[in-house]
Formats: structure tokens, C-alpha cells, sequence
């Protein structure tokens, strides 16, 4: 057995309760919990969380179907998945572009923007069921971090 190896594993499971890696998995898997279940209590069953990804990054007047995929930083085959699944589901429209053959438009059906506003509506709502755990104060301050933190990743890298 390799006692500076033991040591240096203990070292790191000790720390690991405290890893900022560790605290957002387990707050993002919290927000996800939240969110499905408040989708659901308004009739969204069906409805795959993954999915929001793509469908909040649709411009009223629709987005052509590359440009959607780098908004919602997916490749464009998990695109066409998603698309498929959402067409499927009566959330989406798909039509040739007007302009390039290549491309399609994706556009919200009236089904896919009451979606938008319920999702809108629930995340404000967990918004606010933060805001109560840790005040206005952290909450604005946790904001302002995450504000300089995301215009420096990378998930391309990825």
C-alpha cells in the first residue's frame, strides 16, 4: 500500500465536500428538480428539460437552425434531435428558409410560447425561492460573480 498516495486521496476527499465543482453540480441538480416539478404542476409532463435549451434561444421572428445551435451551444446533430422531439411535441415549427436551401427557420408555435412563459414564470419563482434562503444582499452578490464568471467560458473546448 502506498501511504503518500492514501494520504494525498484522503487530502482530496476531505476537501471535496467544499469544492465549488461539487456545490454548483449539486445546485444545478436542485434547480433542475425544481423546474420539472414546477413545469409539471402546469401541465408539462412530457416535457424533456434538456430540450429547454434550444427552445429559449428562439427568436420571435424564428432562428435558422446553425445560428440555433451555437445559441443554444449544442452540436447540430443533438440539435436535430431536439428539434425533432419539439416539432413532434407541437412546441416548434420548421420551414425552408427563404433565402438559403440549406437552412431551416425554426419558429415557437403558440404551444412553445405559453412553454416559454411558464418556464419564465418558474424560474422567477425559484429565483425568488433562493433569494429567501440567502437575502437580497448574497443573492445580488452570487449574481455579480456569475455575471464576470460566464462571459469567460469556454464550452467549446469541451
Amino acid at each position: 500500500m502506498n501511504s503518500s498516495l492514501d494520504e494525498q486521496l484522503e487530502q482530496h476527499l476531505a476537501q471535496r465536500q467544499h469544492s465549488l465543482i461539487r456545490l454548483l453540480g449539486l445546485l444545478k441538480k436542485d434547480m433542475d428538480c425544481r423546474i420539472t416539478t414546477k413545469l409539471q404542476h402546469k401541465g408539462y409532463n412530457n416535457f424533456k428539460l434538456g430540450d429547454l435549451v434550444l427552445i429559449v434561444n428562439i427568436e420571435p421572428q424564428g432562428t435558422i437552425n446553425n445560428e440555433l445551435a451555437k445559441k443554444a451551444r449544442i452540436t447540430k446533430q443533438a440539435m436535430s434531435k431536439v428539434v425533432k422531439n419539439l416539432e413532434a411535441e407541437g412546441y416548434i415549427s420548421t420551414c425552408k428558409h427563404a433565402s438559403d436551401n440549406r437552412a431551416s427557420l425554426i419558429s415557437l408555435t403558440d404551444e412553445g410560447k405559453k412553454l416559454i412563459i411558464c418556464a419564465a414564470e418558474s424560474f422567477e419563482e425559484i429565483q425568488q425561492e433562493y433569494t429567501d434562503i440567502i437575502g437580497e444582499e448574497d443573492a445580488a452578490a452570487l449574481k455579480q460573480i456569475l455575471r464576470k464568471l460566464v462571459p469567460n467560458l469556454h464550452p467549446e473546448h469541451c
